[in-house]
């Protein structure tokens, strides 16, 4: 579904749906970041849903949940401040990230490819930067909105990295669901 107008980076809550016809391959995502393929199988079959709540203006708790049986759901923390924070992930273990606000300008540097980010957030988007405490691997995600096949959709466009000098850009998209 087409995410209204009023869904900006400044409020996201709501229920997003990962578009996978749209978005990257997350098992290619995943099997950089040292999942197991058993994992990266079980979420490429499973329809993904995030519940975003904002308990501030520039705090987001990211739900996710994977409809696969015994795939564990994950709570993530986003606060714009730029500092770096680190917690344990069910999938990732020791991991560390941090966000905040970006002009528009760099996002489009690091964006995979020529679509344009819609300005409805006064020229700004969301950078996350996140990793392996250990260094085995790294990600950054910008955050936006995109007209993409005729609907408004939340995008991040990620890139991640590891240790052994693979690397995957690629797209994910997120469809509108309801508050």
């Amino acid at each position: 579904m087409s995410a209204p107008s009023s869904k900006t980076l400044a409020d996201l809550s709501g229920r997003w749906k990962l578009n996978k016809s749209l978005s990257a391959d997350v098992a290619s995502i995943l099997a950089l970041q040292g999942t197991s393929k058993l994992i990266r199988s079980a979420i490429g079959s499973a329809s993904v849903t995030l519940t975003i709540s904002q308990p501030s203006k520039n705090e987001y708790s990211i739900k996710q949940t994977a409809t696969a049986a015994a795939i564990p759901g994950t709570t993530e923390q986003y606060i714009l401040d730029n500092e770096w924070r680190t917690n344990k992930d069910p999938f990732f273990g020791e991991v560390k990230g941090r966000s905040r606000w970006i002009e528009m300008d760099e996002g489009r540097k690091m964006q995979d490819s020529d679509e344009k980010w819609e300005d409805s957030d006064g020229g700004r988007l969301i950078l996350a930067e996140g990793g392996s405490t250990d260094g085995k691997w790294e990600a950054t995600r910008v955050w936006g909105f995109k007209e993409l096949e005729g609907a408004r959709r939340w995008i991040q466009s990620v890139h991640v990295w590891n240790k052994e000098g693979e690397d995957f850009r690629g797209k994910m998209v997120y469809d509108y669901d309801s508050d």
